[in-house]
């Protein structure tokens, strides 16, 4: 992305007010995506992108996929998975260790990891089981503009809400 294009991009996320958010639903959860942003369905993922040049790299995306839960689909399970992810990718992979947070009427497990998607990505997961629906919402970005954007990802996940009645 050429730098100008970079800046103007930079400065529609930062600038949204979230009154211009839109909401996104599928079956399962419920969102408001930053001014700009689109969602599509790619197999079993939802993908979501901030306005970009059709064919030009993207610096960020969010990525939601849901099942129903299995033996291993619990809070613990995944605080449990994203420590040994960070472990096995090394010092500094942990940027923020897995906690339980509550958004709506909803407990997640919340972290962020560097390197584990992507090398030079940083990755916020959040995983929840509820209504029994496992779902699984990620937010990655480039290192040198994940602090730009990650008011998009606050916006999106202080909204996420795990709806009653998903479609089984």
């Amino acid at each position: 992305m050429k730098s100008s294009a970079a800046a103007l991009l930079l400065f529609a996320l930062n600038g949204s007010d979230p009154v211009e958010a839109t909401e996104f639903q599928n079956s399962y959860l419920r969102f408001d995506l930053p001014a700009g942003w689109a969602c599509d369905t790619e197999e079993t993922e939802f993908v979501c992108d901030p306005p970009h040049v059709q064919g030009q790299p993207v610096s960020a995306v969010m990525i939601l996929t849901a099942k129903v839960p299995g033996p291993g689909d619990g809070l613990a399970d995944y605080k449990q998975f994203l420590e040994t992810r960070a472990a096995a990718l090394g010092q500094g992979a942990m940027i923020k260790a897995p906690a339980n947070i509550q958004i709506g009427d909803a407990i997640w497990v919340d972290g962020t990891l560097k390197g584990s998607e992507i090398p030079s990505y940083r990755t916020r997961y959040l995983a929840t089981v509820k209504n029994g629906i496992a779902i699984l919402f990620t937010f990655s970005a480039h290192e040198s503009v994940y602090s730009d954007l990650e008011g998009a990802a606050v916006l999106s996940v202080s909204t996420l809400k795990v709806l009653d009645d998903w479609k089984r």
